[in-house]
């Protein structure tokens, strides 16, 4: 199922570069140890050196849970494992604990 959806997004892809069109695709998830402005805007910087990604923004949390994270880039193939990886050492303070692609336009 993984497959056919980013075989599809691809094609969308193709197809909306073929048109002109810019493609932007969203991320959600949440990420953990973020306690202040300083700590969004180091998980902000780390994030946004990730090919392809466009604005990181990290959202207070609700209701007693993790911080949310959206992130909107040009890939439809950012993970978890890429937010890790970007974060570097930072990753031992932060840590990303979803990551999913909910739309491309």
């Amino acid at each position: 199922m993984k497959h056919i959806l980013i075989l599809l997004l691809s094609l969308f892809t193709i197809v909306s570069c073929i048109a002109g069109e810019p493609v932007t695709f969203t991320y959600q998830g949440e990420v953990a140890g973020v306690m202040c402005s300083a700590c969004s805007n180091h998980v902000q910087t780390a994030l946004e050196k990730i090919p392809g990604v466009k604005n990181v923004t990290v959202l207070a949390a609700k209701d007693g849970g993790l911080p949310r994270l959206e992130i909107t880039a040009t890939s439809a193939k950012i993970t978890r494992e890429d937010c890790v990886k970007a974060l570097g050492e930072q990753a031992k303070m932060y840590d990303v604990r979803s990551l999913k692609l909910i739309e491309g336009k």
